[in-house]
């Protein structure tokens, strides 16, 4: 494509478009970039570090403790005492896995929570408060505060604030929902009235209890009334309940809480109260079974009184004898056995009678306590499966209250399932009750068809006499198993000690388990380090800046010279900012008279020669290459003159200490001549015309005749003019002046210029057709890993000398 055919505007385009795309994305990893952002940019990252570490410092010293405490309790309740009573159902004693588990379900129960609560000093709960936290006093208060019913129910969850006036009293203040403070006077040990209810405080150490009317704060400490319900609500999601070991039956219990004697203190208390809760329940089942007992010992003896008095009529009454009649010894035996199992069954159909009563007219059933003496009758397991299924249900419900009411969905829904149960297990009865009096008829049936066989009309009333006699004998057998099944009982209420036991007490050591100091540390490092890696990554991706000549190359569609690079200046810059001559053996000396050799190969005629710098912005060091070019060249012995033709805003004077009341735009209305104005330096063959007063017209002075006429005139008395143009990228000045250069240079500064200004170096080629345009990149960092191969390419080498970090140039 040629870049000066009618294409150019479009080809400028894509052009522009291509560098604006490149200017938004690093998409390569440059490591050298990188650590250069990084380096530029430590004290934000140190800052950052700062900043989180004392965040981190501020939080572990008013962050809230939290204490981690456990126990350990082994589970089992087999009675020592009686080891007969293993057939029978037991709640506790189903097996490992099951008695583990529920016995891990009773612990997280709610009702069994509010009991262990209600054993600990929890109802009051007393605290100082404090600007970022309040701490609170389990334990440690120097008071302690009694409220009645009222109060409990009225000021619960409400700060009271208590101010001792005096070892003898004070006063108590609260707001209630952001009314007004009600402020009350109370007696130590006495009772005090408030609208809300009574409130009683008494002084326990009266050493630790500040005493002072003058505090500042006088509402420092204050107590909160605490309700059972919304601790439990609390506390269970705090304390942990699992299986330790299943085949061991252990389990651990953990609490979580600001306070570790609290939190000791509840582990334990749900340890032992769990041991007392299965002694309760063990003692309150036999309690109930010696009382069905009791009850199946007077039915018995009262029938068999009745059927002493019946036996005795019959005899008297149909003159028999006593004695009974001979019957064979088969049918002796077959008969007692069915009046064994008739009478049996007729037990067991009351029993099953008075549960059903018991299950329809008891709302809070015990399904456990059930499952224990059913266990007695139902043979085929088949109650035993339904009570466990209500047993499930009601601990669902249980726990759902927690965060419910009676009158939440999901409440009524396991109230109904509940209901249900019931009546299935009511059900149930009723079937078993029709299985046996089916089964009892059957033995009746039997038992008259045996007697049948020997009836004759002498033997009516001996065989009644017999039956009567078998009856009773059946009664006595059972009084004597009932008497004993009594007495093992009676045994085992006495005996019974609980294998259950705490294995591990919690013991509070006062180590959080949050915040740590060593974890906070170490997140508030990898925090910082992250966030300003994401910052740098950030800055890196989107870094837009000029990096290196290579990048120039890279960016460039025209094929613009690159005429020589600047390096950083590791010492001091003079006030002249003329370095050549200062130190003429520095490595930036020596890159300047690289870019006098290679203006050599722009063009080699014979004669005075014109070199305009420009640049795009201000600040990438295009005033500061005139001065130390200039010094270089006229080192060699030809003539320069520098012009400031920057009128905007003027430099050069200021760097060679020299007045700027008369210069270019004097120059150029014609008011004083070029002798008046040239003014000289302390180098020899090097000379200045300063921009002079700041005109109205700058653009207007530059580009009219006078220009022309003025540079001719410079071309007889100087070897080289060096122009110090305004940069082409704010204002046009620059362009008029590069037209009539011999050598139009184009300053680009590394870390500073922009990549899109490569789009004005490419317009100046091929728009302005400046084919000498070459470009000058200052700033150069050589220690950088990109600057590491040799720069003899760009007509610059360097023999002996340090390649330090230091300044660069920036007029």
């Amino acid at each position: 494509m040629d870049p000066i055919g009618t294409d150019d505007t479009s080809g400028i385009n894509r052009r522009k478009k291509r560098v604006s795309k490149v200017s938004l994305l690093n998409e390569e990893l440059d490591l050298s970039l990188f650590l250069l952002i990084s380096k530029k940019r430590w004290k934000m990252l140190l800052s950052i570090f700062l900043v989180i570490m004392t965040l981190a410092t501020v939080y572990l010293r008013y962050a809230q403790r939290n204490y981690e405490e456990s126990c350990v309790i082994q589970v089992g309740s087999q009675n020592t005492a009686n080891k007969v009573l293993q057939q029978t159902a037991n709640l506790y004693n189903n097996g490992g896995e099951d008695e583990v588990a529920q016995a891990v379900e009773v612990m997280r129960s709610r009702i069994f929570l509010e009991k262990v609560f209600r054993q600990l000093p929890l109802n009051i709960s007393y605290y100082t408060e404090g600007a970022f936290k309040d701490d609170e006093k389990y334990l440690t208060s120097p008071y302690r505060v009694e409220v009645d019913s009222a109060a409990r129910k009225k000021l619960a969850k409400t700060r009271i604030y208590v101010h001792f006036t005096s070892l003898a009293g004070g006063k108590i203040s609260y707001s209630l929902k952001q009314g007004p403070k009600n402020t009350f006077t109370f007696y130590s040990g006495q009772w005090c009235e408030t609208p809300r209810g009574k409130v009683k405080i008494d002084v326990v150490l009266p050493l630790e209890l500040p005493i002072s009317s003058r505090n500042i704060n006088k509402d420092a400490d204050f107590f909160l009334v605490n309700d059972y319900n919304d601790l439990t609500k609390y506390y269970s999601k705090q304390i942990t309940v699992k299986p330790l070991d299943v085949e061991a039956k252990t389990i651990m219990i953990t609490c979580h809480d600001n306070d570790d004697t609290k939190a000791a203190n509840i582990v334990n208390e749900i340890g032992r109260q769990y041991i007392n809760e299965t002694l309760r329940k063990r003692r309150e089942s036999d309690e109930n079974i010696l009382s069905f007992l009791n009850q199946q010992l007077d039915t018995l003896f009262n029938r068999m009184r009745e059927t002493e008095q019946i036996l005795g009529d019959t005899i008297k009454k149909n003159h028999v004898s006593a004695q009974p009649m001979e019957l064979t010894t088969s049918n002796s035996t077959y008969l007692s056995f069915l009046d064994d199992k008739i009478s049996s069954l007729e037990i067991e159909q009351k029993m099953l009678s008075e549960y059903g009563k018991r299950i329809t007219n008891e709302k809070d059933v015990d399904p456990n306590d059930l499952a224990m003496q059913l266990s007695l009758i139902d043979e085929t397991g088949s109650l035993k499966d339904n009570i466990e299924i209500l047993r499930g249900y009601m601990n669902q419900r249980e726990s759902v209250t927690f965060d419910a009411t009676d009158a939440n969905t999901k409440v009524q829904e396991l109230d109904t399932l509940i209901t249900q149960q019931k009546k299935l297990i009511i059900r149930s009865i009723g079937l078993l009750t029709q299985k046996m009096e089916s089964t009892r008829k059957d033995y009746e049936a039997q038992r008259d068809k045996v007697e049948s066989t020997f009836v004759t009309p002498g033997t009516v009333a001996g065989i009644e006499n017999l039956r009567l006699q078998r009856q009773a004998n059946i009664d006595e057998k059972h009084y004597d198993l009932l008497l004993e099944k009594k007495a093992e009982y009676e045994i085992s209420k006495a005996g019974y000690v609980p294998e259950s036991e705490i294995l591990e007490n919690a013991i509070p050591i006062w180590s959080p388990v949050s915040p740590k100091k060593s974890v906070t540390f170490i997140v508030a490092i990898l925090l910082s380090s992250a966030i300003g890696l994401i910052i740098l990554v950030l800055v890196y991706v989107f870094y837009n800046n000029i990096t290196s000549i290579q990048e120039i190359e890279k960016l460039a569609e025209s094929p613009v010279t690159i005429l020589g690079i600047i390096p950083k200046y590791t010492k001091e810059i003079p006030a002249s900012q003329i370095i050549v001559n200062y130190n003429p053996k520095s490595v930036l000396a020596e890159a300047f008279r690289s870019i006098r050799t290679n203006l050599q190969f722009i063009s080699n005629d014979v004669g005075p020669k014109i070199i305009a710098i420009t640049s795009t912005i201000s600040g990438e060091g295009k005033t500061f290459v005139c001065m130390n070019l200039g010094g270089i060249i006229a080192y060699s012995g030809k003539k320069v003159i520098i012009l400031d033709v920057d009128m905007r805003r003027p430099r050069i004077h200021t760097a060679f200490g020299l007045n700027n009341l008369k210069g270019m735009s004097t120059l150029l209305i014609g008011k004083y001549s070029i002798e008046e104005v040239i003014q000289k330096t302390e180098s020899e063959n090097l000379d200045i015309i300063t921009a002079g007063p700041i005109p109205p017209n700058p653009s207007e002075l530059v580009i009219g005749k006078s220009m022309d006429t003025i540079l001719a005139k410079l071309k007889t008395m100087y070897d080289i003019i060096i122009i110090d143009n305004p940069p082409v990228g704010l204002v046009t000045d620059g362009i008029a002046m590069l037209q009539k250069a011999d050598y139009p240079i184009y300053m680009m500064r590394v870390d500073y210029s922009k990549r899109e200004f490569i789009y004005f170096v490419d317009k100046l080629y091929f728009e302005n057709q400046f084919h000498k345009l070459s470009i000058v990149l200052n700033g150069v960092d050589f220690q950088r890993k990109k600057y590491g191969y040799n720069y003899y390419k760009y007509g610059y080498y360097g023999y002996g000398y340090s390649y330090g970090q230091g300044n660069y140039y920036e007029t």
